[in-house]
């Protein structure tokens, strides 16, 4: 026992008398968590928290432009502006993008849906044996009418999606509206009661219930619960650079050929390594953690939700750090240089965060790409942390990642040991 406390405090004074790497290891996770969460702030937000600029011209005066514009501020995520002006001038607006989008209701919209309803039910009705009115002449148009709805030239298709099934929703209800209230019209003749207009409810509602028992806030991937524990991972894994450095540091010295021939176990003073680098790296974690809670909030972004599962975080934090230390153990073990470990371990590290969803999240990517995400250990580690913070996941939950990353450590020593063996031969 006091020939391993003596290898880890001999590793930890190496690591503070090293302040610029220490200085890296600390200071660029929380710069790289505060610049990306500001950055991608505004692309995770929810459309309903933007309040997207929407141009209106309505040029009718019944119901149907008065049914699509209450559907629009019903959904609470346009600031509306309404204008009396031409399409020319929407158009020239919308692509200068002082709005996102640009809806143009027709005049007479209400009067030309009328006189087409009208006529499809008398119609109907003739068909089927019922008295109904004749159909009248009408001087009004009743060829197919057309609302137009502008966008600006970068908005996104899935957005323009949605606003289009939003519209057609009101649409489709005011058309509904319509057709009771000329059915009953048309029934009702001859029989000396006047057909009532009844609001047309909804027959079929959708429900957005929470699926675990959490406050709604804590289920949210944001910024700040992406970002936090995507760069406290990446600051983790960095430590590759160090470990293998002092690893190959002590080959070129000869401390490591007197490690050997000295009496006892080498395995002892390996451990005394392992224990101080992943002393750094819960260190990191913890930092981390604290940044996302308390710092980031006072820059205007939301706090980090870590859930009530401490015992699940210092489990994936563990398991993380072992990753990561056996992983730098691995590279300064198999390169025979300083400027070569550090470029393969920066590297390599750079490349397992973009393929783990480091970057930008796993559900963005190309299908093509998503295939290689799962055999990166960056992957598991944020899976875990998600599955904890933003599924309020416990141990179980997350045993299937800290298991990978534990076995990730087991072969990275073991290809170390076996790689050293060959070596002496």
């Amino acid at each position: 026992m006091r020939r391993l406390l003596s290898s880890i405090r001999k590793e930890l004074i190496l690591l503070l008398r090293d302040r610029g790497g220490l200085a890296i290891l600390f200071l660029m996770p929380v710069a790289l968590i505060t610049i990306m969460a500001l950055i991608q702030d505004a692309p995770f937000r929810d459309y309903q928290e933007l309040k997207i600029p929407l141009l209106l011209v309505n040029n009718d005066t019944g119901k149907i432009g008065q049914s699509l514009k209450n559907g629009l501020k019903e959904s609470k995520i346009f600031e509306i502006t309404e204008l009396k002006t031409d399409e020319k001038t929407v158009k020239e607006k919308v692509k200068s993008e002082q709005y996102e989008v640009g809806i143009i209701i027709p005049d007479q919209a209400t009067d030309r849906l009328n006189s087409k309803v009208s006529n499809f039910v008398t119609g109907k009705l003739a068909e089927a044996g019922l008295p109904g009115a004749p159909a009248t002449p009408s001087t009004i148009d009743t060829s197919v009418l057309n609302i137009v709805v502008l966008f600006a030239p970068e908005t996104k298709k899935s957005f323009r999606a949605s606003i289009l099934g939003s519209l057609k929703q009101s649409a489709s209800k005011a058309e509904n509206q319509t057709l009771i209230e000329i059915f009953s019209k048309k029934l009702n003749i001859g029989t000396g009661t006047a057909a009532k207009s009844v609001p047309l409810k909804d027959f079929i509602t959708f429900t957005e219930p929470n699926t675990v028992a959490t406050p709604k806030e804590a289920l949210l991937l944001n910024s700040v619960q992406h970002n936090v524990p995507a760069w406290t991972i990446f600051g983790m894994f960095f430590i590759v650079i160090s470990l293998a450095g002092s690893l190959i540091k002590e080959r070129e010295e000869g401390i490591y050929t007197r490690i050997l021939v000295m009496p006892g176990s080498t395995a002892v003073l390996l451990s005394g390594k392992i224990a101080a680098y992943l002393f750094i790296c819960l260190i990191q974690c913890v930092l981390m953690l604290l940044v996302g809670m308390y710092l980031l909030p006072h820059l205007g972004l939301p706090s980090l939700v870590i859930g009530h599962n401490i015992a699940a975080i210092g489990v994936v934090a563990i398991c993380t750090g072992l990753a990561a230390t056996g992983y730098g153990i691995l590279v300064g073990t198999i390169f025979t240089t300083h400027q070569q470990a550090s470029t393969f371990g920066a590297v390599s590290v750079v490349i397992l965060a973009a393929l783990g969803g480091i970057w930008v999240p796993v559900y963005v990517m190309p299908d093509a790409i998503r295939i290689f995400t799962k055999f990166s250990p960056l992957y598991w580690a944020l899976t875990a942390f998600h599955k904890v913070f933003l599924g309020q996941g416990d141990i179980t939950s997350i045993l299937p990642y800290a298991l990978k990353l534990i076995g990730l450590f087991i072969s990275c020593l073991l290809g170390s040991f076996l790689y050293n063996k060959n070596k002496l031969k």
